[in-house]
């Protein structure tokens, strides 16, 4: 890590982890009452997501960014009038000081961002129409890229059914997806995600997306058909938290499959786990929340979006996470991934993955991460390193 990435880090945990608790509380105050105030004279819920945060990145072949962004959220979501209810978002996302990441650069200025009406029936489930953020199990092929300053919304139908007990039933109808990077993709997809609790802490998951999509980058169209199992077992009086996914997906010229599994367990108040992730060649997600996955430096991000991962990806990590004792508790990960491709030769390289959080309160919060990804040959690419420093505050 950079020098100056370091120094910023400590300092502004420092600062605002210390001295600035006693500010952060008068925040709190004051917009508990405002918003009191307002949401007495108007029914419903007013909303604020603000994000302040600084990004570098420097990967190798000239691409660099450096720079500050700001990105405002406010909403209004009325009450529940017999089951109807309804939202409506605006983003506002500007740059401080002109520089900038290149994704969030053409998402500056201000949008709608979410726009819907739902019916929801507490023993049967609910259906929205309307632009919204959603998301399915992990992410991986349906998700918000929620780190983002421009969160990624779909033009939607979406239904979810709870009628029957430790059954849940997930279905969508996807028209469009708005994109991290200020793009509207019209979609014609649709898909079922059924879920079924089949013991204390086990839940089954079984799923099947079809996606005809306007192009990406490639093609990113696709049919997948999926199972992922996900909880908790005991084993010698300690407690493991497993995940494991398998699919098959079919798409224009071919099929490829995928892979995943996760386990992990806390050893005197340390988390220590590690997983891997096997994508066959040409393999895509282009709903997904590809940061997710694959190292914070997003360095294979954009090829899993639309098949471009020709060789395919095998990712392999380790993770230990910790909450140092500091204040509030300072939450902390370290995960290290050693990449390969999942057909032919060559060595994928590796990448050091660095995030800690510290919640000052209820509603405000600092976020660093830092990917360094390291390249041991060409097969992949160049080097590349990610720093971001955030604040947020959520009411």
């Amino acid at each position: 890590m950079k020098k100056e990435h370091t120094y910023t880090l400590i300092a502004a945990f420092v600062l605002l982890g210390g001295a600035t608790t006693a500010s952060a509380d008068l925040i709190e105050i004051f917009f508990d009452e405002q918003f009191s105030d307002l949401e007495e004279t108007i029914p419903g819920r007013f909303g604020i997501n603000e994000r302040l945060r600084y990004e570098s990145t420097d990967a190798e072949g000239g691409f660099d960014d450096d720079g500050i962004s700001y990105r405002i959220r406010y909403s209004y979501t009325t009450p529940d009038f017999s089951g109807l209810s309804g939202m409506v978002e605006g983003e506002t996302l500007t740059s401080i000081d002109g520089g900038f990441n290149t994704l969030d650069r053409a998402g500056l200025g201000t949008e709608v961002n979410q726009l819907w009406a739902q019916y929801a029936d507490e023993d049967y489930g609910k259906i929205k129409l309307g632009r919204q953020i959603y998301t399915l199990d992990d992410h991986r092929f349906i998700g918000h890229v929620g780190w983002r300053q421009n969160i990624q919304t779909f033009d939607a139908v979406t239904a979810v059914y709870t009628g029957i007990d430790k059954l849940e039933i997930n279905g969508f109808y996807l028209d469009q997806v708005n994109r991290i990077n200020d793009t509207e993709i019209d979609l014609d997809a649709f898909g079922i995600n059924v879920s079924y609790a089949f013991a204390k802490g086990h839940k089954l998951t079984g799923f099947c997306y079809d996606i005809d999509s306007a192009p990406i980058g490639g093609d990113a169209s696709n049919e997948t058909l999926g199972l992922r199992a996900a909880g908790v077992f005991s084993l010698s009086d300690r407690e493991f938290t497993y995940a494991a996914s398998v699919a098959e997906q079919d798409f224009a010229g071919g099929d490829a499959g995928y892979l995943a599994g996760d386990l992990s367990t806390v050893v005197s108040g340390l988390t220590l786990g590690g997983g891997f992730e096997i994508l066959d060649a040409g393999f895509r997600t282009p709903l997904a929340t590809v940061h997710s996955f694959n190292g914070f430096a997003d360095k294979f991000a954009g090829d899993s979006l639309d098949g471009g991962l020709g060789s395919g990806l095998e990712d392999r990590y380790l993770y230990a996470g910790y909450e140092i004792p500091v204040g509030n508790g300072i939450k902390t990960q370290v995960i290290y991934h050693w990449f390969s491709p999942e057909t032919g030769a060559g060595d994928g390289g590796s990448e050091l993955d660095l995030v800690a959080s510290y919640a000052i309160n209820e509603y405000i919060s600092l976020v660093g991460k830092y990917g360094d990804y390291s390249a041991d040959d060409a097969t992949f690419g160049g080097d590349k390193e990610v720093f971001t420093l955030e604040l947020n505050f959520v009411y």
